[in-house]
């Protein structure tokens, strides 16, 4: 027999919300229900967000330090940054890799006035927009690349397909019936735990098949203590 000849399978948000009532016996939600069902799945987009950095939120982003200035204000969307490097030359040359720093180690760092060619960052992760310290302060521009890992965008309207790969949405869509059966008048506790357990299962089957295929690497730090790590 034929397949389909299409990969194009999604949901938009009206048929989520229905399919998240359905499994809880509700075949015609009310206005107030469905708008209480998007309210409910923007927080679930949200505790996806809590729950890893996710590979298809991930965008290289490219900025010019100005000199003398150690502080940037980055995107109010992004989360978190990783695999910084900085142009040798400026704007040219070999791209070299800025490291990492913890609060702590930043903030033991002396002479942050200092200028030269910045090697070590340090991200302040605002409420409404995440800060990037550099260190060195930049004596001249420098062009920046780094990867940032962003939020899932809101839900926004009804005929609005989510902002996740359609791998997620059985995640999503299990996720939200969880939540939904909390506000059902008949509380099913049994049903509700049943649909958490499941979430739970499907965010992290989920999540384990949203990741790199490297393999990694350990080899010992003869100069410390531990291991460094390195994917191949």
């Amino acid at each position: 027999m034929a397949t389909s000849g299409t990969t194009t399978f999604n949901l938009s948000v009206d048929e989520l919300i229905v399919e998240a009532y359905e499994r809880n016996a509700v075949t015609s939600p009310t206005g107030l229900q469905l708008r209480s069902a998007r309210r409910s799945l923007n927080l679930l987009l949200a505790d996806l967000n809590n729950r890893d950095l996710h590979l298809f939120k991930r965008a290289q982003t490219t900025f010019n330090t100005v000199a003398s200035t150690t502080s940037y204000t980055l995107a109010g969307s992004i989360l978190d940054v990783s695999d910084m490097t900085i142009f040798s030359d400026g704007t040219t040359g070999s791209e070299i890799s800025v490291s990492r720093l913890t609060q702590s180690e930043y903030t033991a760092l002396p002479n942050k006035s200092n200028e030269a060619r910045p090697s070590q960052y340090y991200l302040d992760r605002e409420r409404d927009a995440p800060i990037l310290f550099l260190f060195t302060t930049p004596d001249k521009v420098y062009k920046v690349n780094y990867f940032a890992y962003n939020r899932i965008e809101d839900v926004g309207d009804y005929t609005n397909t989510i902002d996740v790969p359609v791998k997620f949405l059985p995640a999503v869509t299990t996720g939200l019936a969880f939540m939904l059966s909390e506000k059902l008048p008949t509380l099913d506790t049994a049903r509700t735990a049943l649909y958490k357990a499941r979430y739970d299962e499907e965010v992290l089957r989920v999540i384990q098949e949203d990741e790199e295929r490297t393999s990694l690497y350990l080899t010992p730090n003869l100069a410390g203590t531990g291991f460094e790590t390195r994917g191949g």
